[in-house]
């Protein structure tokens, strides 16, 4: 398969800025009610950029999001805290889809979308907890139990 991608550089990051401004003010007017749902944008943007990762432009037909320096195939999950809080462990992950890939990154972001755990699973160790959820949605605790953190506190 031959997937479009894009290096992100430091000018992505630095247009996620206004994004991120408007959509903290969008939940706040909306009295914490609605969210604009860009999440996992701002997450696959960010990891493509800490860990080096080329972002592939259409995700949706690769089903995966990114491609690492080795040519392996990432899918990149994020889930936001809201008001402060952290991310308890029963916090669903979107669903996975059917399509391989070779490990998934998960990115926990604070309620200004900055970073505060990441974790990573091989695909070989996830494809069970996956397929235990009709939905494909593993909560974040169980994919932390066979994930190792690979940033954070």
């Amino acid at each position: 398969m031959n997937e479009q991608s894009i290096e992100i550089t430091q000018s992505h990051i630095d247009l996620l800025s206004p994004v991120i401004e408007s959509a903290i003010r969008y939940e706040e007017i909306m009295d914490h009610k609605r969210k604009l749902g860009i999440t996992g944008e701002i997450g696959e943007v960010k990891a493509c950029f800490k860990y080096g990762l080329k972002l592939i432009l259409d995700s949706q037909s690769a089903g995966y999001d990114a491609i690492d320096a080795d040519g392996k195939h990432v899918q990149i999950k994020a889930r936001r805290s809201e008001l402060g809080k952290k991310l308890t462990n029963p916090t669903r992950l979107s669903s996975f889809s059917e399509h391989p890939f070779d490990y998934c990154l998960v990115l926990l972001l604070d309620n200004n979308y900055e970073i505060y755990e990441i974790w990573k699973a091989e695909s070989g160790v996830l494809q069970p907890v996956i397929k235990k959820y009709r939905r494909k949605n593993p909560p974040l605790g169980s994919f932390k139990k066979v994930a190792e953190k690979i940033f954070g506190e």
